[in-house]
């Protein structure tokens, strides 16, 4: 990277917009706002014994934001010496040495910080992208993909509906509306059901769960929540399955599909189907015209269902991970 044309600095709170401007060149149609992006970042911030640092990197001569450099550690996976780095670069910055200059300084963060190991994540239709994180050393362990459904072509015939015979079983569907929102004893019993229902979700790493008060800003109090979108299934006070749809602030015609799980002794009955059903017909009845949402390519119950519904495959991502050796360790 010449020095000379490009300086790089720490992030500042007033980078969020050059950030989602980025986002958006590098992942058009699908990137997060500045508000979005500025809403997780403080989230992450009220964790204690969590480290992140993140690099910016200026034009000289105009003075503008070209490039972004993130270390962390992540919430549902988190270990303490395992960190995610990436490195997002303006398509007409790139071929400058930017992007590798950005991981160098950011690996040896890593190193000071004795990580045993880096994850990361490329795009598996950007060659470029997919060799600079073959060429730093990181193995693809999996694949997660971008599906969208066209609501206008959901095959809602492939789930026919299950609530008599779920009510059959004594299990009843209803949204975080109907059961209330702000009610401290819901809050705490969809957390609960989160907590066992992502156990076994395939991730890098294992699974930590996020703690009580930043699932309910993550989950309940988001800006993108929809209450009476974020659909429930429970057998008296226990909740044992939930869909969540959420808005997309910069495509009103469509909407996100967050986690569905089913908690372990209630799967195989069908609930996760109806919830996934309930949820494209709450769509379709409000004129949405797509549903975006995202897999793991070892999660194939999921998948099957949204396959079904017509779900189809838009972008690969590649997930990789490097193992490191910490800084002082022998040889």
């Amino acid at each position: 990277m010449d020095l000379d044309r490009y300086a790089i600095r720490p992030f500042a709170e007033t980078d969020y917009d050059a950030e989602a401007r980025l986002d958006e060149l590098t992942d058009p149609g699908f990137a997060h706002t500045a508000e979005e992006i500025r809403h997780w970042d403080h989230l992450e911030q009220l964790v204690p014994g969590r480290f992140r640092l993140q690099l910016v990197v200026d034009e000289r001569s105009t003075g503008r934001t070209v490039a972004f450099g993130d270390l962390s550690h992540s919430s549902f996976n988190f270990h303490p010496d395992k960190y995610w780095i990436s490195a997002t670069v303006d398509p007409a910055h790139q071929a400058q040495g930017i992007g590798t200059e950005l991981y160098s300084r950011l690996e040896r963060a890593a190193v000071e910080q004795k990580a045993i190991c880096l994850w990361t994540s490329a795009r598996a239709d950007d060659p470029r992208g997919v060799r600079f994180i073959e060429r730093n050393g990181f193995a693809t362990l999996r694949k997660t993909w971008r599906s969208r459904l066209d609501v206008t072509e959901a095959n809602l015939e492939a789930l026919p509906d299950r609530t008599a015979a779920l009510a059959g079983e004594g299990i009843r569907v209803s949204t975080l509306a109907e059961e209330g929102r702000n009610r401290p004893e819901v809050r705490r019993r969809i957390y609960d059901l989160s907590r066992v229902a992502s156990a076994d979700v395939p991730r890098l790493g294992d699974y930590t769960p996020v703690s009580f008060e930043q699932f309910v800003q993550i989950d309940i109090e988001s800006p993108d929540s929809l209450p009476e979108a974020f659909f429930l299934a429970a057998r008296g006070d226990q909740f044992v399955g939930l869909t969540v749809l959420g808005r997309e602030p910069q495509r009103p015609d469509t909407l996100h599909v967050g986690f569905t799980g089913t908690h372990p002794e209630f799967r195989g009955r069908g609930i996760a189907s109806e919830l996934k059903r309930r949820a494209v017909e709450y769509a379709r009845d409000r004129g949405i015209r797509y549903l975006v949402t995202n897999n793991d390519s070892l999660n194939r119950p999921i998948w099957a269902i949204n396959e079904k519904l017509g779900f189809r495959k838009m972008t690969t991502w590649l997930q990789g991970e490097k193992g490191l050796r910490p800084s002082g360790a022998a040889l």
